[in-house]
């Protein structure tokens, strides 16, 4: 928690802090910026995201309203397993991680008046580690990593030129995922 929020910070101090040029803040365009932070559902458990949207191309293929967003995504989630209990009374068993770190592109599209629609896909890397914890004899940790892929619809709804909300279905680290989006 402490990395991704010192991640988001960063990200926050590097970009510089322009207000969309836009009249309707609901819009994408090549003047967006957006910082999303949320929480997810996934079978095993509640992850936490944070992911930068920024518009890249205007009226794509020709299409008037089709943007293009590109931009980084970040995923974490962790669990604990539990395989027993020792007479002592304490549990031991194994605490699980995953963190996902990508590169998005997301086409928005507005098909509601508002509302920035958009669909797209991550590709990046999955960290994934695991560990024993509890008495008695520690069997070894493992860890693994491997190229990750997602897909992703969403949809975001500005209160106001820098506060919103979004919600977003895929497969990431989560499978349904809302939050707060913070525009640049």
């Amino acid at each position: 928690m402490k990395k991704l929020s010192l991640i988001l910070a960063v990200l926050v101090l590097v970009i510089p802090n322009n207000v969309m040029a836009q009249n309707n803040p609901s819009l994408f365009g090549n003047n967006s910026k957006h910082i999303r932070v949320g929480v997810g559902v996934n079978s095993y458990g509640i992850p936490i995201e944070a992911s930068y949207d920024q518009g890249f191309k205007q009226n794509l293929f020709g299409v008037k309203k089709l943007n293009l967003g590109l931009g980084g995504y970040i995923g974490y989630y962790g669990n604990k397993e539990s395989i027993g209990v020792w007479t002592n009374g304490h549990d031991y068993g194994y605490k699980y991680s995953h963190i996902i770190i990508g590169a998005r592109g997301l086409f928005h599209y507005p098909f509601v008046p508002k509302i920035d629609t958009y669909a797209g896909l991550m590709l990046g890397y999955n960290i994934a580690s695991s560990s024993y914890y509890g008495d008695g004899t520690d069997p070894g940790n493992a860890s693994a990593g491997g190229f990750a892929w997602g897909g992703v619809v969403g949809a975001r709804y500005q209160f106001n030129k820098q506060w919103g909300v979004y919600a977003e279905a895929g497969y990431s680290i989560s499978y349904l995922s809302i939050g707060l989006v913070y525009s640049l």
